[in-house]
């Protein structure tokens, strides 16, 4: 009998850990299952082909979903336009073209005894299979699949649903969904975008494609920060011993003291700061690890948005223009959070307080109102179907600060009894629950390697965990 594996999720995570399996000899003949509820495979959210150039936040040099051929993304990229640099931010499209591409090839060399099946449907639940496969795999539109080992792969899940949106979630001026974006908008038009992360500015990037005419934008978040820009850094200057330094950090308190006074003696050099955060970045995973839970909190409360913008940076080029949307008034980024927000005819009214005020609320009567808060890490709170109804099954559980999924070593799934399952699995960005750093591409394919190695490693091992 062959074997089965099912990806749910055919983005970037899917993908690439498909692509992984079918390179890899197996221990007996097996089946990849590729699901994408999706009209694409290796393409997801991220990287969906939009009439709007979106841009990689990454240089084309640092983007390959191989790690054994690290330049892998550039000569695709260049094969296609030769006179891309490796420090170059291309558009989002073209890296799905990419993965598409790695697929492709993969399936192409892939033994005789290893078959990739492609299966466009939305898949409903993941019940226990009978007594000859652990999971039976249930769709919309097509009868159940039989696997042997099953791995979720859902993308980045759905923005929160805001507290106030209930009241407005069918006026035509708010649009839940940030890549749903009317065209019809001018510079007598107004914008409210909630949130300043990167989602906000692709948002602002999309409507301002003719700065002259384009509508005035307002942003809000708690504390107003917004992502800073990428620059062309050394990724490789910290020289430090990363696991001396990892057995002096106890706290936030100390990791804070020493990457700032890393800082200080880099730039003292000519150095920058973003060599610092990447140096902390490939440390992340085991110093978070290392963390008690207190610590987390401690920096989950008052530091995660201070990383996140020094983290998640901006292509330049988009950094430059949302400074000079914001120099010229036509972009004004607010810190404070909504009251409410009620209709006014086709407009939308949004009462709001000033971070650190206690009112009266500001008032703002806009055209548009955006989420663009980015996605909701939370199980408990997840509006994606799939993961509610196993979590209600108990076939997977959220961690302590509710981050996202508990995993156990490869990503397998723990249950709501806290063990771990050796058939189901997760790969994607909620990993960040015990990995902190689980959302960028070179940590995810780093992730989709190892599972695959383990995943053809035990191929055939059946029964129930």
């Amino acid at each position: 009998m062959r074997h089965t594996i099912a990806i749910v999720g055919a983005g970037f995570s899917g993908t690439v850990l498909a692509a992984n399996l079918l390179r890899l000899p197996m221990s007996q003949p097996s089946d990849i299952v590729l699901i994408e509820r999706g009209q694409a495979m290796g393409r997801g959210v991220a990287y969906a082909d939009r009439e709007f150039p979106y841009l990689l936040n990454v240089p084309a040099s640092r983007l390959s979903a191989d790690s054994k051929d690290p330049l892998q993304f550039l000569r695709f990229a260049q094969a296609r336009e030769p006179d891309i640099d490796g420090e170059d931010f291309l558009p989002r499209a073209l890296y799905g073209d990419y993965l598409q591409y790695v697929l492709l090839e993969a399936e192409r060399a892939a033994p005789h005894s290893t078959r990739l099946l492609r299966v466009f449907d939305d898949v409903r639940d993941i019940t226990h299979g009978g007594a000859e496969r652990p999971f039976a795999v249930k769709f919309a539109g097509r009868p159940p699949i039989d696997a042997d080992r099953v791995i979720l792969a859902l993308g980045n899940p759905l923005p929160r649903l805001l507290p106030w949106a209930a009241a407005v979630g069918a006026h035509s001026a708010y649009r839940p969904d940030p890549w749903d974006l009317p065209k019809t908008l001018a510079a007598d038009n107004s914008v409210l975008i909630v949130g300043n992360g990167l989602t906000m500015a692709d948002v602002v990037s999309a409507l301002s494609q003719d700065a002259a005419r384009a509508p005035s934008l307002h942003t809000i978040s708690r504390r107003g920060l917004i992502p800073l820009a990428q620059t062309a850094f050394r990724p490789s200057a910290v020289q430090e011993d990363g696991e001396a330094l990892l057995a002096r950090l106890n706290s936030i308190r100390q990791v804070l003291a020493v990457s700032r006074q890393m800082t200080r003696d880099l730039q003292h050099t000519g150095g920058d700061w973003r060599e610092v955060v990447t140096f902390v970045r490939h440390l992340a995973p085991a110093l978070w690890r290392r963390l008690p839970e207190v610590e987390q909190r401690r920096f989950v409360r008052h530091l995660q948005a201070h990383w996140d913008i020094h983290r998640h940076r901006l292509p330049p080029q988009l950094g430059a223009h949302i400074a000079a949307l914001r120099s010229s008034g036509k972009l004004q980024v607010n810190a404070g959070r909504i009251v409410s927000v009620t209709a006014a005819g086709e407009q939308l009214r949004v009462a709001w307080l000033a971070r650190g005020s206690r009112g009266p609320a500001a008032a703002l009567t806009v055209d548009l109102v955006v989420n663009a808060t980015g996605p909701d890490y939370s199980l408990r709170r997840s509006a994606e179907p799939l993961l509610h109804s196993l979590r209600a099954a108990g076939l997977v559980s959220e961690d302590a600060l509710d981050l996202g999924l508990r995993t156990a070593r490869h990503g397998a799934c723990v249950d709501a009894h806290g063990a771990a399952n050796r058939h189901l699995y997760y790969l994607g960005p909620m990993l960040r629950a015990g990995h902190w750093e689980a959302t960028a591409a070179a940590e995810l394919r780093n992730h989709a390697e190892q599972l695959a190695a383990h995943l053809a490693a035990g191929a055939g091992q059946m029964g129930a965990r």
